[in-house]
């Protein structure tokens, strides 16, 4: 029996009393303009008020000044969602699942069932999240963002290659906007790393036709406020998340939005070539394996040498202690210890 995961529905009254609140964060505004504005009466601006601050949302009011936001809840919320996709650009929908099995999943199950692309799929936990190679991917911590854009490019094969690569270009390039004292890098393909911790991971999934590519799921695990010292002992002593680089906690809202819009960015750099910037330069400052010496495993097949970048195609560069150059085009990179 196929399981069924409760969607919770943004709501459009909400959202629209959000807008004004959000707006004047940190002032007041009055009933009778949220009333105007919304075309409801007072007495139902005050029970939906009342329903944000049953949500989380901190509000203060007081006679004959009006309602002040003052703190939004900490946690995953569908308006405040749609609200921040809004700020920056970001036209698609956003759908919030409390608990799912994995956002890639229920992407993919969205698709199946006539849902057109691009749409978010975001949740507070996973249950099976998993990674490259069926890795399983911690997934239990509502302090963290798990999240799956699905688009539908129509495109040829090829343009897939880079995709991943992009994304991560882009998503690091944002994130380090939250960072800015530290310094945000790629271990490829893709993985997202502080110093030697790893704080997300990437997984894209398509479906392909003979001359072009169905349907893209990108997926993506961020570590964003959850403490490192109670994760699971494997992986205790190397992850990390965007709470312990900078030391304060973040909005997961607009986290949401801000990773949402770079992964669009991305997609339109590699599908819509909106981009007048060359792969192999966008990835040098963000490489993390830069001269490290690692080991490849392809096929049963072991190589070790120092990284050094990537080529056009997007394969990693490994130069043994002989000189040779070899180009790792798919499989899995460890550090030499």
């Amino acid at each position: 029996m196929k399981a069924h995961y409760r969607q919770i529905q943004p709501n459009p009254d909400a959202l629209s009393l959000l807008r004004t609140l959000l707006a004047s964060r940190g002032e007041f505004v009055s009933g009778s303009l949220l009333a105007s504005q919304l075309r409801m009466s007072r007495p139902a601006i005050h029970a939906k008020l009342g329903k944000l601050r049953e949500q989380g949302f901190t509000l203060e009011a007081v006679r004959n000044k009006g309602y002040c936001l003052i703190k939004e809840p900490e946690v995953l919320h569908p308006d405040l969602l749609n609200y921040y996709a809004e700020t920056v650009g970001n036209d698609f929908e956003f759908l919030y699942f409390p608990v799912i099995d994995s956002t890639n999943s229920e992407a993919d199950r969205q698709l199946a069932g006539g849902r057109k692309a691009p749409f978010v799929v975001v949740s507070s936990c996973q249950t099976q999240g998993r990674g490259r190679m069926g890795r399983v991917w911690y997934s239990a911590s509502a302090e963290n963002l798990y999240l799956t854009i699905a688009f539908q490019p129509n495109s040829p094969p090829q343009q897939l290659q880079h995709f991943t690569l992009w994304a991560g270009i882009h998503i690091c390039r944002s994130l380090q906007g939250l960072v800015p004292n530290a310094s945000l890098k790629i271990k490829w393909p893709n993985d997202l790393h502080c110093g030697d911790r790893k704080f997300a991971g990437m997984l894209t999934e398509a479906k392909l036709d003979a001359d072009s590519i169905r349907s893209i799921l990108f997926g993506i695990g961020l570590n964003v406020n959850s403490n490192p010292s109670k994760y699971p002992g494997e992986i205790r002593t190397s992850a990390t998340s965007l709470y312990a680089i900078r030391g304060q906690e973040f909005s997961l809202n607009q986290v949401a939005a801000r990773v949402a819009s770079a992964t669009n960015a991305a997609y339109q750099t590699c599908f819509l070539q909106k981009t007048s910037e060359d792969i192999t330069t966008a990835w040098t400052p963000l490489n993390a394996l830069s001269g490290k010496t690692v080991t490849a495993v392809l096929n049963g097949n072991e190589f070790t040498g120092v990284a050094c970048g990537i080529d056009p195609s997007g394969a990693l560069l490994l130069t043994s202690e002989e000189g040779a150059v070899q180009r790792v085009r798919a499989g899995d990179v460890t550090l030499k210890k």
